[in-house]
């Protein structure tokens, strides 16, 4: 891969023997390549890389001391990625169009298994609700494990706003086993994860963990929207505060009721888990190497669903909407945050992108000198 860097200055446009002369100037840098290694007889050979691994190329543009703009990554499959570095928050504004991608995404031919397994999932689940709960808080109380959650108050941000109201904005930590499985769930606990790629990826420069974070916060956001929107519409009780067997469902309640007596109306989907696979997808798909990833995840998942069930918060039935809605936007975030490279079937090498997207005009300037910086990339 090689570029162009064609500068056109103002202050060149000389006026020589009565007509004028514009200087250009081209400069062509190769991709930086490492020298082949000379293995002589007697030494021994060095091990072959490992091929499980992602394996991070960066475009030659890239290679000054600021954090690289693309980054193109080979899966352990032979797919090759770009990675764009994100630019701060600039997910928010994918928010509306992953909403209205969702139906085109889950309603394909090849997804129709997976539909008809959560509406059947949810009937038998849900014929079995009152059972189900039941033997979960007798299996919390055999194991001595408490069914409250409580959380203790690390410390607090107090907000104030208008006339003199105020909003402290609290940071917990679980107090007992139980409390920490539903923890799994929190909104804080994903903020963190995102965090903790994009420090990643900003002190190692890489684009791939600062993507990853990207695409967290989408899908997070994303999928917290429609799952309100879903509460607000569907008005289920939670376990803990229905006076009816499996709980009583008040379709399209009075929103000013329901919003003095959430629990009374918010029980379906479960938000907690709806995030936390949308977190695991990410991070998976993203990290296919690490096949560790999905495992580990779907794991403290079913700790999470054990404790919402041993703490009266949701019913079961609430879990198989809530694990499609997490996946589905999980796959639209990625299929946003990356770019796949196309080969040729016939020579296997990257297929050129067209060439409006190849080309990049950037201003230029300083000291008394404008001009306009063209790049060609193939």
């Amino acid at each position: 891969m090689s570029f162009f860097t064609l500068p056109v200055s103002i202050s060149r446009l000389l006026l020589v023997a009565g007509g004028l002369s514009l200087g250009l100037s081209a400069t062509a840098q190769d991709v930086p390549t490492s020298p082949p290694v000379l293995v002589p007889a007697d030494s021994v050979q060095q091990p072959a890389p490992d091929s499980s691994k992602a394996v991070a190329a960066v475009a030659p543009a890239d290679t000054t001391g600021r954090p690289p703009r693309r980054s193109d990554y080979r899966m352990p499959s032979g797919v090759t990625y770009h990675y764009e570095r994100p630019k701060p928050f600039r997910f928010l504004l994918n928010i509306p169009r992953d909403v209205v991608a969702y139906p085109k995404f889950a309603f394909q031919k090849k997804n129709l298994p997976m539909i008809g397994g959560v509406v059947v999932s949810t009937v038998v689940l849900y014929a079995f609700d009152q059972q189900i709960l039941d033997g979960a808080k007798q299996l919390g109380r055999h194991m001595h494990l408490s069914s409250a959650s409580t959380q203790t108050t690390l410390f607090d941000v107090p907000l104030r706003y208008g006339n003199g109201k105020q909003l402290d904005l609290e940071f917990n930590y679980p107090s007992n086993l139980n409390s920490a499985m539903y923890f799994l769930g929190d909104g804080w606990t994903h903020l963190s994860i995102a965090g903790g790629f994009w420090a990643y990826g900003l002190i190692g420069r890489d684009n791939r963990a600062s993507q990853t974070a990207s695409q967290v916060m989408e899908a997070v956001y994303t999928n917290g929207l429609v799952v309100q929107v879903l509460k607000h519409l569907t008005g289920r009780e939670s376990p803990y505060t229905t006076t009816y067997p499996r709980g009583k469902i008040r379709l399209f309640p009075n929103q000013k009721t329901y919003s003095q007596h959430v629990p009374n109306y918010d029980a379906y989907p479960s938000g907690h888990l709806s995030t936390a696979m949308a977190t695991v997808t990410v991070i998976a798909e993203n990290y296919p190497e690490y096949r560790f990833v999905r495992p580990v995840g779907y794991s403290l998942m079913g700790l999470l669903s054990y404790a919402m069930l041993n703490n009266g918060v949701h019913w079961a039935s609430d879990y198989p909407l809530a694990l499609a809605l997490g996946y589905g936007f999980g796959k639209i975030a990625v299929m946003n945050g990356r770019k796949e490279v196309k080969r040729d079937q016939e020579t296997g090498l990257l297929m050129p992108q067209p060439w409006y997207k190849q080309v990049r005009l950037t201003p230029t300037g300083g000291a008394g000198s404008y001009g306009l910086t063209m790049q060609y990339r193939w």
